[in-house]
């Protein structure tokens, strides 16, 4: 999710967890090891490489000191344009994408591995107790992460620490009382033997969550990726464990995965300390984060009600086996999340840094580039499976098990969730330039949709579901083009030069500079 365990498509650009290296990291970089700038400096100079020989970059100079803005205006193109500019992004968001695909890779074998062994009550529960952590998760994602990723991102923080500590508190308090919530649920139901497991797991999860998401918008993402290899991987290798001693059970897995949580904190507290907040910060850090993370909660809580629809409409119908056989389809689909969520993680911080310095127009471009990136790598993971779905599943389940006949569902579903990881990196960016009450839009038009189909073509089952899922995910994506357009012509529109002031030779001659930047919300 975000971090999360690939049981849903997705949470929001928050809940996946998370990385964002880019060009202006390594621009950074490479001048604070001359020696030559820091503070605001560096961020505006961020900018100005960024809009590098566009029309931007005369905008942002106009705010820089002259060493800078020679930088960002030169006599000679630079080098870094076209494929090249498009190469730097990708190999600039390598270690995201490792971290990325170490999350997706051990959440997929703990889910192969649980759909192997355990027979499908026991794994529909699983999922369905899972899947219905992402609820909880998802509060925490959008008002603390959030919020949280977007200040850090940005640099303006004296002390970056303080937002790290407040963030910490603000997760454990949350998360326990999920806890006493979930285990109070699962004692209701007759679940005790796994009430205490799923507790401890998911106040655990959460704490090492929200530590990777504080490293992640700080550009730690080598820190960041060897604890999500802790967390993940080892949680697989714990489970395999389990398996070979024939000791596995829904209690048990729960327990390894809290396990490797506890050791991957340890890790990001030893690399990363945080410190004691100082007096009179409380206050102000956490009306920002209400202030910036309520609508991102309104859009979470959307996708999570549309994702989740799915295996509870099959589990009221069918049983837990319906919710389970659609998580094995769901487990193929996810193969993408890699992409999806490395991509938007990267997003997410390189607008909210080229929106602070530049303008949307800017921000876009930057995004855009990474969604080309991602567009081109989805087609490469999508096409074979939808070429070979039954070859895939016998592959990931084996021949005799009862998910080898949902070959029609599995090309539905990944052509869905590639679909919707396109539609997700574009909200991403709605969402990196402080825009996410616009897509509650998109997000309740996608909602409408599986409202109105499901109940019709729900009752065939998780093909059925695939469709109405793929559906749904197609008009999400056209909201979302529709969406960004309007919001870059508006932006055009409103700081467009007026052409009837004529300026006099007395008059100041940076005005057209300072009437065409865009004004920010504060």
């Amino acid at each position: 999710m975000s971090g999360g365990w690939n049981i849903g498509i997705l949470v929001t650009p928050l809940s996946r967890a998370n990385g964002h290296l880019s060009t202006q990291q390594t621009s950074v970089e490479s001048a604070q090891s001359r020696g030559l700038k820091s503070g605001t400096e560096t961020q505006t100079q961020m900018a100005l490489l960024e809009s590098h020989g566009s029309d931007d970059a005369v905008a942002a100079a106009s705010k820089a000191t002259p060493a800078i803005a020679a930088q960002a205006l030169p006599d000679v193109p630079g080098p870094t344009t076209g494929i090249g500019r498009l190469w730097e992004r990708f190999n600039g968001g390598f270690w995201t994408l490792l971290d990325q695909g170490v999350i997706s890779l051990g959440a997929f074998l703990i889910n192969v591995q649980l759909a192997r062994q355990l027979d499908t009550p026991q794994y529909g529960t699983f999922a369905l107790l899972l899947g219905s952590f992402f609820l909880f998760q998802h509060f925490n994602a959008s008002l603390i992460y959030y919020p949280l990723m977007l200040k850090l991102a940005g640099g303006k923080e004296e002390r970056p620490s303080d937002l790290v500590f407040v963030s910490l508190i603000l997760t454990a308090l949350s998360t326990s009382a999920f806890s006493i919530l979930v285990t109070s649920c699962l004692i209701a139901l007759g679940h005790s033997e796994i009430a205490f497991a799923a507790a401890v797991y998911l106040v655990l999860w959460q704490l090492q969550d929200g530590l990777r998401r504080a490293l992640l918008a700080q550009f730690s993402h080598r820190t960041a990726a060897i604890a999500d290899g802790i967390t993940y991987v080892g949680a697989a290798a714990g489970i395999a464990t389990l398996a070979y001693s024939h000791t596995l059970s829904v209690s048990n897995a729960f327990f390894a995965m809290a396990g490797t949580c506890a050791l991957a904190i340890a890790v990001q507290v030893y690399q990363r300390p945080p410190t004691l907040l100082r007096d009179g910060n409380a206050r102000d850090l956490l009306d920002s984060f209400w202030t910036h993370g309520k609508w991102a909660f309104l859009n979470g809580i959307i996708l999570i009600v549309t994702m989740q629809a799915f295996p509870w409409a099959l589990a009221t119908a069918r049983g837990p086996a319906g919710a389970a056989a659609f998580q094995a389809v769901l487990n193929v689909a996810n193969l993408v999340n890699p992409i999806a969520f490395g991509l938007s993680n990267i997003i997410l911080t390189t607008v909210a840094q080229t929106y602070a310095t530049g303008t949307m127009r800017s921000a876009w471009r930057a995004a855009q580039t990474y969604i080309i990136i991602g567009t081109t790598l989805l087609s490469f993971c999508v096409i074979p499976v939808m070429l070979m779905p039954h070859a895939v599943l016998v592959l990931f389940y084996g021949v005799n098990s009862p998910y080898t006949n949902l070959e029609q569902a599995v090309g539905v579903m990944v052509l869905a969730v590639a679909i919707n990881s396109i539609a997700e990196m574009m909200s991403t960016f709605v969402h990196g330039v402080q825009s996410a009450k616009l897509a509650v839009w998109m997000n309740g038009i996608s909602l409408a949709v599986v409202a109105l189909l499901l109940p019709f073509v729900g009752s065939h089952g998780v093909a059925g579901c695939a469709l109405v899922l793929g559906a749904a995910k197609v008009v999400r994506l056209i909201a979302a083009s529709c969406i960004v357009a309007r919001m870059l012509s508006s932006a055009e529109r409103a700081h467009r030069p007026d052409v009837s002031r004529v300026s006099t030779p007395g008059e100041d001659n940076d005005y057209q500079y300072r009437h065409t930047r865009p004004e920010r919300r504060k």
